[in-house]
């Protein structure tokens, strides 16, 4: 027994390469081998490639050789009804056979779904036939005939494909069937393992014949008339009993092409074609044997299949679709495609397949009409092409500009979607888009909402699950200022999980509707200054910390510059300098730290407020540091009001620069003020100060000093505070998006 000497047809995935091509989609499987549709990215073509298990063993082996020999000689070979073979050869373990890709599926999908006329019946037969002879005189015998190996294009001509089982035979050497085949179509010599010859293809084609001409298989395939023949006289059934038009000589003619000694049938295919032709009374069509013009046949399908395609498209209200290979084969020619009339249509195909979606979203000109196709795509409820939708929605500037926002049809299938759907990422995003993509009402009720009234309430029951997709939900109720949905939240039992949806809620709209009680509202707030104080703790802690060690180095530096010692480097100098700095940098780190919070950390609250307690409770703090400092290490109590008006401009800085995500700017301006401040109080004591206790400035310098040098040293204070005391960033995530 042969096994596969690995499993390699498991690991074919769409999108992945094979030598040059890049594999699609599965089109087909049987036996040991798969097909696949392929892309040819250098020749703009689209293949398929059949690809075979390699097994192991001896036997497997000949087998091997023989089909390489076989399909070396077949690789020349050309006719207008015989699918071409570009090429083939063993690769990573796979068997691999690459031919044009026939997009209008084989000839047994079309007996089913659409039975051919006795006038198509008759032309797919000459062609079958011509396709026959021409190999017949060539030597070859194809031993697998049969419908599904005769692939149709979008014009309906055939072609004889699938040449796994052909063999190339000659006068001076026999050739055995081995076994192989498709039992209803195969004669008696080949399941007897007999001599290989043009009369097997003969009797196949007799079956075909019957097809054609019944629309089903003798018996309907539940019995195979090869395999009868094997231990009976048994004969081809009428093919008048399944249709009576047929003419009643047609069962002989297709009881000898199907006879069980193949002496008894016809030489050829083309010379049965001719007496069923004279049955029917009509003259034989030509067929025309020139040679295969692989590229006009491409145009004049993809022709087909825009047209064809865009009828059915209309037809089903945009419900139908081409297939990802038949897609991909029309994309191909988009520089030829007029999109006026095309591009709708190839829109819903590329936004269902995610091909080259990107590429003819931007196709169509009318943000209209692609709202058009979205609105129609979303009805099959998909969730893998509602998320593609999602993407293009969200990231079309034009769409987003729309002062009314997306129409309420799609915003309802949105919504429905979401609501339906099992993936909470999905539902998440739906929920944010839509919030990205209505205008916000400004009102509580002022508006009329793109929701009616039973999903609004079901967006209050969204809002209540504690997960990613309910706070985007109550994110949107915000947005939209849904109050029943609020309503639906207020009346809800679970106090921890309707707090947090409030919350959001409130945080998005600014406001609640006015029927929430006031202890809800002050549970809400107390809950709200809590939750903006305990997040992201690892930032509050840096902080506060680097603010504190700016503003000691600051200080120190102060201090190391200014203190009555002579030695520059003494180590008692850098002792108390260091000291000083530490015990006045917590309390004035800590007046920039809580500045920093009150601005930073309470983002959806009003301006003013947030800059005027920021400010007042920084400069307090800031005050108490330098009065600390001048009780303690310069022993005079500070006079005048120089101190608290530095502190004010200095805690006003820091708020400001709270509001702005530039780093580089509020070192700017901390710094800058700092540094005025410490200047502009020094000039103010120096020129209207009657005596040294009155106006105190922020820091002492020597009264002999330049102003020069005091800039320099307030310019050392500064830097250490405005640098470090800006460099973590107190702003929440979500605010910061």
């Amino acid at each position: 027994m042969t096994t596969p000497a690995h499993p390699p047809l498991s690991t074919l995935v769409p999108g992945s390469s094979f030598r040059q091509y890049t594999l699609l989609e599965q089109i087909g499987v049987g036996g040991q081998g798969v097909v696949w549709s392929a892309l040819e990215p250098r020749e703009g073509r689209i293949y398929a490639v059949k690809f075979n298990e390699i097994m192991e063993g001896d036997e497997a082996l000949m087998e091997d050789e023989r089909t390489a020999h076989q399909q070396e000689q077949l690789i020349h070979l050309r006719h207008p009804h015989i699918l071409p073979l570009r090429e083939f050869g063993v690769e990573s373990n796979k068997r691999f056979t690459v031919s044009p890709f026939i997009a209008g599926g084989t000839l047994t999908q079309k007996i089913r779904t659409s039975p051919p006329s006795v006038e198509e019946a008759i032309r797919y037969g000459m062609e079958i036939a011509s396709a026959l002879d021409f190999l017949h005189s060539r030597g070859v015998i194809h031993r697998d005939l049969k419908s599904s190996n005769i692939l149709l294009n979008l014009s309906n001509h055939s072609y004889l494909s699938d040449f796994g089982l052909a063999r190339v035979v000659s006068t001076s050497t026999l050739a055995f069937h081995t076994g192989h085949g498709t039992p209803p179509y195969a004669p008696p010599e080949q399941n007897r393992l007999k001599e290989i010859t043009p009369k097997s293809d003969i009797f196949s084609f007799g079956i075909l014949l019957f097809e054609l001409f019944t629309g089903q298989l003798p018996w309907n395939g539940r019995k195979q008339l090869g395999m009868e023949q094997l231990h009976s006289d048994a004969e081809l059934p009428d093919p008048r009993e399944v249709n009576t038009s047929l003419p009643p000589r047609l069962v002989d003619v297709l009881r000898r092409v199907t006879s069980a000694n193949p002496d008894l049938r016809p030489r050829s295919a083309g010379e049965i074609m001719r007496v069923i032709c004279h049955l029917f009374g009509v003259p034989c069509p030509p067929i025309d044997e020139g040679e295969y013009d692989e590229a006009a046949a491409h145009q004049k399908d993809v022709e087909q299949l825009l047209w064809q395609g865009l009828a059915q498209w209309k037809a089903t209200e945009g419900m139908y679709n081409l297939g990802l290979t038949r897609f991909a084969m029309a994309d191909l020619e988009r520089s030829h495609i007029d999109t006026r009339v095309f591009g709708g249509f190839l829109l819903s195909q590329a936004l269902t397949y995610g091909y080259q979606d990107d590429y003819w979203w931007a196709a169509v000109s009318d943000p209209r009409e692609r709202l058009s196709i979205a609105s129609l795509l979303l009805r099959r409820e998909s969730d893998v092409i509602t998320s593609r939708i999602l993407d293009h929605l969200t990231a079309d500037m034009e769409i987003r500009a729309f002062s009314r926002g997306l129409p309420e049809s799609v915003v309802m299938a949105l919504f429905d979607i979401g609501t339906r759907t099992g993936d909470n990422d999905l539902r998440r995003r739906i929920l944010q888009s839509i919030r990205a993509l209505v205008p916000p009402s400004h009102t509580w009720g002022g508006k009329k909402l793109p929701l009616n009234i039973p999903q609004i309430q079901q967006l209050g029951d969204l809002a209540l699950e504690d997960s990613a997709s309910g706070d985007a939900a109550a994110e949107l109720i915000g947005h939209l200022r849904a109050a029943p949905a609020v309503q639906v939240i207020t009346n809800h039992h679970d106090d921890s999980r309707s707090v947090d949806a409030l919350l959001l809620i409130q945080q998005t709209a600014g406001s609640l509707p006015s029927f929430v009680k006031g202890g809800i509202r002050l549970r809400l707030s107390l809950e709200w200054v809590f939750q903006r104080l305990i997040q992201k703790p690892v930032s509050l802690v840096g902080a506060y910390f680097m603010a504190f060690l700016g503003s000691s180095l600051g200080i120190a530096v102060q201090v190391y510059l200014t203190i009555n010692l002579t030695g520059l480097f003494d180590s008692a100098r850098i002792a108390i300098s260091l000291e000083r700095g530490l015990i006045t940098g917590f309390v004035f780190g800590l007046g920039i730290f809580l500045t920093r919070v009150a601005v930073e950390r309470f983002h959806a609250s009003r301006l003013l407020p947030r800059l005027l307690f920021g400010t007042l409770t920084g400069a307090l703090l800031m005050n108490l540091a330098l009065l600390v400092f001048h009780i303690l290490f310069v022993r005079t109590p500070p006079q005048g009001f120089l101190i608290i008006a530095s502190s004010l401009l200095i805690a006003l800085a820091f708020a400001a620069g709270g509001l702005t995500r530039s780093y580089l700017f509020r070192v700017f301006l901390t710094s800058l003020t700092i540094w005025g401040t410490i200047l502009a109080a020094w000039l103010l004591h120096t020129r209207y100060a009657s005596s040294p206790e009155q106006l105190t400035p922020l820091f002492r310098y020597d009264y002999a000093w330049s102003l020069t040098q005091v800039a320099l040293t307030a310019l050392g204070v500064s830097l250490p505070i405005g640098i470090l005391g800006n460099v973590v960033s107190l702003t929440l995530q979500k605010q910061e998006e």
